[in-house]
């Protein structure tokens, strides 16, 4: 959310933008390894903008290698920072001297310049060197009487029309402007390596978004019904993984793998229709799981929901479990539909899902089992000629690099 007169706060000089992260302060004397992959991947989002990202004690600062910041590097900066994974807040930053004169000067200048005629305001300050010679409050106080005579305006502690924030560290005041809000959770690539599956609807990009929070580096997964890997180019499934990744700096494998030679055996094998879709999930999974082999993933993710449709009711997700080795994460096992709609619409892939596009499990049976028994599953797989089809299936991988290289997405096939 920004602030009211967003515009008019920019256009006040700042020296760069401050970080501020919340859950990975409750690290404790584990924090270092946290703060250091949140600086890592500030970098890596904001290299367009040429920043130096600086980790401090308690928050983390990014300024411009060519300073002073223009008004436009400290917007988009500000913005683009509060999108990374761990982040709490990001907010312009000025440095000012620990001089009480000079920083009620620039409490009464921000003052003149984004409030509106008759305008109440508050001042909150925070003294993180508890050395300053005054207390929070007393800052706070002197501050404002400055303020009040040099602008006549008026003191609202309780609702203020605008607030001025500041800091005191052991070398300056800090002045904060209007706080952007983050997206929090953890920086991606602190808790381990997964693979997501995605199929181009809502949910699965939706499931990839809430791990990747949790810290998690995620490479995907997309089985698809094209005659070629190539035809996948231009669609929604590489936009999806853009609009993921690219707010993280991030550069991540799409391994693209056909369906073709699984409809082909399950069509000769004649399995019981009700069981087709079981089936090629189950399927699914166990591609993912040869891929983790490779590639070290410590987990695998879907967008399963508990009971939104057939295939995800208790007993075939457990028909599902059953097929892997690796651990499977459902972010959004317990979210209805609306959450997770509201959820894609927030991170800009709703729009993208709803893109036309054939989809592998439209293909499959229409009415599959909703309560299939294990037993049952496990005896129609066993029609299949498994390890062929896997290796068949493998055969025909195909590994496309999507991430940020300069100022383009670079989309290149790539040896796995």
């Amino acid at each position: 959310m920004l602030a009211l007169g967003w515009e008019r706060w920019l256009s006040l000089p700042w020296d760069g933008v401050v970080v501020h992260y919340h859950e990975i302060a409750l690290k404790g004397g584990n924090r270092r390894p946290f703060t250091q992959a949140l600086c890592r991947n500030l970098r890596r989002a904001l290299a367009l903008y040429g920043v130096t990202v600086r980790d401090l004690f308690d928050r983390v600062e990014v300024t411009p290698l060519q300073p002073p910041p223009s008004a436009k590097w400290v917007g988009e900066v500000t913005q683009a920072a509060a999108q990374v994974f761990g982040v709490a807040y990001a907010a312009p930053m000025r440095r000012l001297p620990r001089q009480l004169e000079e920083v009620a000067a620039a409490a009464a200048q921000v003052y003149r310049t984004v409030a509106e005629a008759g305008a109440t305001f508050a001042v909150r300050a925070k003294r993180v060197d508890k050395t300053f010679p005054l207390t929070s409050q007393e800052l706070e106080r002197e501050i404002w009487r400055q303020v009040v005579t040099m602008t006549g305006a008026t003191v609202d502690l309780k609702q203020p029309a605008v607030e001025l924030h500041f800091r005191v560290y052991a070398d300056h005041i800090a002045l904060i402007g209007p706080k952007v809000v983050g997206v929090g959770g953890l920086p991606v690539g602190v808790t381990g390596r997964v693979l997501t599956l995605l199929s181009g609807g809502i949910d699965s990009a939706v499931a990839a978004w809430l791990i990747m929070r949790r810290g998690c580096f995620t490479d995907f997964l997309h089985f698809h019904a094209f005659p070629s890997a190539d035809e996948v180019r231009g669609t929604k499934i590489v936009s999806l993984v853009e609009r993921l990744v690219q707010p993280q700096g991030l550069r991540v494998r799409l391994l693209l793998v056909p369906y073709h030679a699984f409809q082909v055996a399950v069509l000769m094998a004649k399995v019981p229709a009700a069981l087709e879709l079981a089936l090629f999930r189950r399927f699914m999974v166990r591609v993912a799981n040869r891929l983790a082999q490779q590639r070290w993933y410590q987990a695998l993710v879907t967008g399963d929901n508990l009971a939104q449709v057939a295939s995800q009711t208790l007993e075939n997700l457990r028909a599902l479990d059953d097929a892997s080795e690796l651990p499977i994460f459902r972010p959004l096992l317990t979210y209805d539909k609306q959450e997770i709609i509201t959820l894609a619409q927030r991170i800009g892939t709703y729009e993208l899902s709803l893109q036309p596009y054939k989809d592998c499990c439209s293909l499959v049976a229409r009415h599959p089992e909703t309560r299939p028994k294990l037993e049952a599953v496990r005896n129609a797989e066993s029609r299949l000629p498994m390890d062929a089809l896997l290796e068949r299936t493998l055969s025909e991988l195909v590994v496309w690099e999507i991430g940020q290289e300069s100022q383009a997405t670079a989309i290149k096939e790539s040896s796995i």
